[in-house]
């Protein structure tokens, strides 16, 4: 059957409600939306609604595509079809029109993260030039935090080889404190040497201000970790948290295992989530010291629309 794109914009909030949520009713996560919390992702993930495209078949809106923008890059923010439309290639022909609209609009990248366990996407994707760049972690935690982390971690000596000596002796004292979240914001570009995923990356988490706190971690003056959290009646919720990359490995967790013993301490909640943490690496250990369990892995892919 023959299928017409529209774009997102031209569909009412309520018709692109209801097909989100039918598109996503068996996803491996509960996604359900209404209007305002679409809306709220619409403006976090800065998609534009004139790029992004909805599926056809006669009147009926049978998938939809969003496509964020920041700069030059593009962001596949979600992409799917009715349960009763799927296996049809309705998937495939969005994605090929918001990799078109990507060039059009002379965007360098575009990316997106997607289940580990969706192989059928993963194929379609791979299928479209994708590549996998790393595998981001879903978290959660129903037990109470452990006990408090020491307020010290290893000093650095110099070279690399003992900055990760974990039998460092020498010990150095940090302090924790609340920071206004435009003090933050700045360190998550500063302390990820990957850029943090989409939904984690500054330019999303200053729209979620007035909902999350920061703290920060100092030795001496300079800034060292950062963590920025969440709390609502579900828990507690890690947006995101880094060290600086000058830290050996092993200062980088103790810091960060510091700052969320910290959180947990002033937060204590039995409830936590952490959301698109990168796995195998000092924020996966970080989180595995914190009590908190893997529950879904997610693969980062990108595709390179422009090569320099």
């Amino acid at each position: 059957m023959e299928h017409r794109i529209g774009r997102v914009s031209g569909i009412d909030m309520e018709s692109l409600v209801e097909l989100f949520n039918d598109a996503y009713s068996d996803y491996y996560v509960d996604v359900q939306v209404n209007p305002a919390r679409l809306r709220g992702l619409i403006e976090r993930e800065d998609i534009q609604v004139d790029n992004s495209f909805v599926a056809y078949e006669g009147q009926l809106p049978v998938g939809v595509v969003f496509l964020g923008v920041r700069g030059k890059r593009g962001y596949i923010c979600g992409m799917g079809v009715r349960t009763s439309r799927q296996r049809r290639g309705i998937g495939q022909l969005l994605m090929r029109r918001a990799l078109a609209e990507s060039r059009r609009l002379g965007l360098s990248c575009v990316q997106l993260e997607v289940v580990a366990a969706n192989r059928r996407a993963i194929a379609l994707y791979s299928k479209l030039g994708f590549v996998p760049v790393r595998d981001l972690g879903l978290w959660e935690r129903n037990t109470p935090p452990p006990a408090q982390a020491p307020a010290a971690v290893p000093a650095d000596r110099g070279a690399q080889a003992s900055r990760d000596d974990v039998t460092a002796p020498l010990q150095t004292e940090v302090r924790v404190g609340a920071v206004r979240m435009a003090g933050v914001l700045p360190l998550v570009d500063a302390f990820n040497e990957i850029r943090p995923c989409w939904q984690n990356e500054a330019q999303s988490l200053v729209k979620m201000g007035d909902r999350l706190v920061g703290y920060v971690c100092h030795l001496d003056s300079a800034a060292t970790a950062y963590v920025v959290f969440g709390d609502s009646a579900g828990g507690l919720y890690i947006a995101d948290f880094a060290a600086a990359p000058r830290l050996g490995s092993v200062q980088r967790q103790s810091m960060c295992e510091i700052l969320l013993s910290a959180v947990d301490g002033d937060v204590p909640r039995m409830s936590a989530k952490a959301f698109n943490i990168p796995l195998q690496g000092y924020q996966e250990a970080v989180l595995r010291a914190r009590g908190f369990d893997l529950t879904l892995t997610q693969q980062e892919m990108v595709l390179c629309l422009e090569w320099r």
